[in-house]
């Protein structure tokens, strides 16, 4: 029981590490590379809560690959506990369109405003713009004789996701709105 007592103790340090490391670093690069920074802010925390349990607590597992165990086991934890916030929080507020919408709704006077004011405030070339800015500075568009291009960290993302949305019967309005069809037939 201490051992897996001392498990939850280095997912709660690597926690601790994690919210300074990571409030700072948003901050300071404005959620510019925002996946980037926060990918970068879990592993950091990851190895530097283990390293720092691993060392602390070493006298207090009951033998050497309990605290192996405990400290690699406890760091990966943490990884897959932060990966879940970063997508439901910071990468929500910064992408998720439906967010944006509640946002705005919610700031306005009364919390009320008219279809045709919201549509006035969060318009599609914002969101565009916003999105383009992202897939060129992440290299995943490139601009290339006067024309986009995806490099092929892009086209390995592209068709990720439309294989998915294909295989899980999702209805790819953006695809069938311009081509008429997915790659896998009508969606």
């Amino acid at each position: 029981m201490k051992d897996l007592a001392l498990y939850f103790a280095v997912i709660a340090v690597c926690t601790m590490v994690f919210l300074p490391i990571h409030v700072t670093a948003i901050r300071a690069t404005r959620a510019a590379r925002l996946v980037t920074t926060l990918g970068a802010s879990m592993l950091v925390s990851a190895a530097a809560g283990a390293v720092l349990c691993g060392w602390l607590l070493a006298g207090e597992f009951s033998t050497p690959s309990a605290r192996l165990v405990g400290c690699a086991g406890g760091a990966l934890t943490f990884v897959g506990f932060a990966g879940v916030y970063g997508l439901v929080g910071p990468i929500s507020v910064d992408r998720s369109v439906s967010s944006h919408i509640v946002s705005l709704i919610w700031l306005a006077p009364q919390h009320r405003m008219k279809e045709a004011e919201l549509f006035a405030l969060y318009t599609h070339d914002d969101m565009l713009a916003k999105r383009f800015h992202d897939c060129i500075e992440t290299g995943i568009v490139v601009r290339q004789d006067g024309e986009l291009t995806v490099t092929p960290r892009g086209a390995r993302i592209a068709i990720a996701f439309v294989t998915l949305g294909s295989l899980l019967g999702m209805r790819m309005w953006h695809l069938d709105r311009h081509f008429g069809r997915t790659p896998f037939g009508r969606s």
